[in-house]
């Protein structure tokens, strides 16, 4: 069974989180390391390591706003991958927010994409951890994504609106997705 602890710069783990964070996300996804820790601070935001006993097992950090709980991130270290830790960690996200609607997005499919089958292979992930396809794709900084939904459908609105809370008005406006 995992458990979770905030990350803060001074985690037992730090610096394995911050090789995680570089190597499980492209740079064009990756928020500035001050930022995340910085904005980790909020209420409304949650940036969880999970162990099993004393192994880093990954991380989460989700944005809450009313009802909507955003996954911006989650990444399985990679040595640990397959051996059910990314289900556990859904299970704790969904057991945390048992009343909202959970929302994250993932590359979209893309055949021309080279790294295509694990676009494919993590849709079906999140499939089987029972998100469905919200219906809405967006594009931001050059990158198509998919939204999934867990316990109900979100709006492009309210997707906006979790966003701008995390971001602010300055950097949202800056990095503001489009719908597609």
């Amino acid at each position: 069974m995992l458990t979770a602890h905030p990350v803060t710069k001074k985690s037992k783990h730090f610096q394995q989180f911050v090789s995680l964070y570089k190597s499980a996300f492209p740079v064009a996804e990756q928020a500035p390391i001050w930022l995340i820790l910085r904005r980790a601070k909020k209420d409304y935001i949650k940036f969880d390591a999970y162990y099993d006993k004393e192994i880093f097992a990954g991380f989460t950090y989700t944005v809450t706003h009313k009802n909507v709980t955003f996954v911006l991130y989650i990444a399985v270290e990679a040595t640990h991958r397959s051996k059910g830790y990314g289900s556990q960690i859904i299970n704790r996200i969904k057991e945390a927010y048992p009343n909202n609607r959970i929302i994250l997005y993932i590359e979209a499919e893309d055949e021309s994409a080279e790294n295509n089958q694990q676009r494919k292979k993590r849709k079906q992930f999140y499939i089987k951890s029972g998100f469905s396809s919200a219906g809405i794709n967006l594009k931001m900084m050059g990158v198509v994504y998919e939204m999934m939904t867990w316990n109900g459908q979100c709006t492009a609105e309210e997707f906006s609106a979790v966003n701008k809370k995390f971001f602010g008005s300055v950097l949202y406006a800056f990095l503001k997705p489009k719908l597609l």
